[in-house]
């Protein structure tokens, strides 16, 4: 009796005890710097810009080559949190926090010990990845990118295990998915890798409710019920329309951004297929040789040679070549600094010609494309030839492997902000939130006239070790265990694999559901990291510690709700056949 009793107290001071681990997350969050890299004009600063740009009501301001070059997710992020009036560091531990509840919520149906959800939450809560410098140190939009991965799938998954329920139980999970969907979506323009997902749950979800709940309802609440499983693909279209016709009433424009849509895009896309007369290695995903021909063939090209011959001078290694995508910033250095596009319409109308004068030349034979076999996983990337899959595939499966094992999960005290002290002091300022200055001498004389003293900004190092030490002990304790609960995790789903086998050859379908949720976001982990594989593989040796915990930060929030999506469902699944062995084994004491 007195044990219950305890169990039932402790049970009622359990929301209690999670409240102030979550506040302690948000303090966390309050305390550890931020690293702000105002020196990044294609990045951090570009989004910021976006940011000041809507907080002031203009959308995204007045248009330059790199206007629509981002997705405006991040931005938004930074505006509501400036219109709620809360520090980006709050806001960005709410966003764990929510994600974590949300992923026990939607689990809850299936799974409901109280102690264990508890343990689950504070889990995912404290997720490494959630903790990790190149993530969440930098005010980048890498940062939502885990929370929002938690809160997309938990949205999925709790709609698909809900939809036999009545509408009000399922309409919630439905609209959340779809807005979160629709957010996510505009986080990065390469976020497409998330739709097999959310593709192959829709079309289970409309399949069972056609072919199994047919016999409980009639036409329109069939109707209903399918449109309801419809809703995140719908919601996703109708926001990514609702982005492109703001654009056009802006810019003249019909995009979501000019990166992967437009004239520009088919462009870069063409440039990317166009064939070399030189040999070059494949960091190099278009030649100068390629450049030196495309010039010749498009005389609208030619009205920015010079500045494009020597922004591409500029950009190229000591062999002469620009890795990677490079070329993409290059032309639109050119662009913009040649005053040839002043507007979007312009700019289309200017890439527009080019492309049809570069097509005109591949059709008349001056240009040719490549006919090596290679295969184009995106149009923003060069082909990838079939003999090289396996080798970035077992690439993928070893980093895989890492990524369970949380490496390259670390907070850092020093993390330092680069670039001018205005453009970081006015970013830190937007943002609500501590940074760690550089040096002083590495800013222009303007920036500090009477100053000498170097360390003077360093007071924030010293303010926020402790805390970022605290941290790191935590990330410690889950790379320690990380790697055995993914193999943990592994068996677990060879038993639930074997079950729903079985259960098949036996008309039960009952673990079915779950092991394709499970299987589903494992497998999104997989091309997750291979297409960050494909992405990344030109990267210099000092930039592979951008590859995992920057490009790939999302295989790790995937791979742990994969870890524990895995045990949780598998041991749900064995607890019939475990009560059964003790009720038999009861029966046989009592003979």
């Amino acid at each position: 009796m007195h044990t219950t009793l305890s169990k039932k107290d402790f049970s009622r001071y359990l929301p209690f005890l999670l409240l102030v681990m979550t506040v302690f997350r948000v303090l966390a969050g309050l305390r550890i710097p931020y690293m702000i890299l105002a020196n990044q004009r294609y990045d951090d600063r570009l989004l910021f810009e976006n940011a000041y740009d809507l907080l002031s009501g203009v959308w995204l301001g007045s248009y330059d080559s790199y206007t629509l070059a981002k997705g405006i997710g991040y931005p938004l992020f930074l505006v509501l949190a400036k219109k709620l009036c809360l520090p980006y560091s709050v806001l960005l531990s709410l966003l764990q926090a929510a994600g974590a509840w949300l992923f026990v919520r939607a689990v809850s149906v299936r799974w409901q010990n109280p102690y264990g959800q508890a343990i689950l939450y504070l889990l995912l809560l404290f997720s490494p990845i959630s903790l990790t410098l190149l993530v969440t140190q930098r005010l980048y939009r890498m940062a939502i990118v885990p929370g929002m991965v938690l809160v997309v799938f938990s949205s999925m998954i709790g709609l698909t295990l809900r939809k036999e329920l009545p509408l009000k139980k399922q309409l919630p999970w439905a609209f959340l998915t779809g807005l979160t969907l629709a957010f996510f979506w505009q986080i990065r323009e390469d976020s497409v890798w998330i739709l097999p997902f959310i593709a192959v749950m829709t079309v289970w979800n409309v399949g069972y409710v056609i072919l199994v709940l047919h016999k409980k309802l009639n036409t329109k609440a069939l109707l209903i019920h399918c449109l309801t499983m419809l809703l995140p693909l719908l919601l996703l279209f109708g926001a990514n329309t609702g982005v492109s016709v703001v654009n056009r009433i802006h810019y003249g424009v019909f995009l979501n951004n000019d990166r992967t849509e437009g004239n520009f895009a088919e462009l870069m896309s063409l440039l990317y297929h166009l064939d070399s007369n030189t040999r070059t290695n494949p960091d190099i995903w278009i030649s100068r040789d390629t450049i030196v021909r495309a010039e010749a063939a498009s005389p609208t090209l030619q009205q920015i040679q010079p500045l494009l011959d020597s922004y591409t001078e500029d950009w190229a290694t000591r062999d002469g070549e620009i890795p990677g995508d490079h070329f993409s910033w290059v032309l639109r250095d050119a662009v913009q600094d040649s005053g040839i596009a002043p507007n979007a319409v312009s700019a289309q109308t200017f890439y527009g010609n080019v492309l049809s004068e570069l097509r005109a030349a591949v059709a008349s034979g001056e240009l040719t494309e490549k006919t090596d076999g290679a295969l184009y996983f995106s149009s923003q990337s060069r082909g990838v030839l079939p003999e090289e899959i396996p080798g970035i595939l077992s690439d993928t499966l070893q980093n895989i492997w890492k990524i369970a094992g949380y490496t390259d999960c670390a907070l850092s005290s020093s993390a330092k902000s680069a670039g001018r002290l205005s453009d970081i002091r006015r970013m830190e300022s937007f943002a609500s939130c501590l940074t760690v200055y550089p040096t002083l001498s590495q800013f222009q004389a303007a920036d500090y006239d009477s100053i000498e003293d170097e360390t003077l900004y360093d007071f924030n190092e010293i303010y926020s070790s402790g805390m970022v030490s605290l941290l790191n002990k935590s990330n410690a304790i889950y790379q320690l265990l990380g790697q055995p609960m993914f193999l943990l995790a592994l068996l677990a789903l060879c038993v639930l694999t074997v079950r729903v086998i079985h259960g098949l050859f036996h008309g039960d379908t009952k673990d079915l559901e779950l092991w394709i949720l499970t299987c589903g976001i494992l497998l999104s982990a997989v091309l997750l990291r291979f297409g960050c594989g494909l992405f990344t593989a030109w990267f210099s040796e000092d930039m592979q510690k951008f590859i995992n915990s920057f490009y790939s930060c999302g295989v790790y929030i995937l791979l742990q709700m994969f870890k524990y999506l895995a045990v949780i469902t598998t041991a749900a699944s064995l607890q019939p056949i475990r009560k059964q062995y003790f009720r038999n084994s009861h029966k046989e004491k009592e003979e």
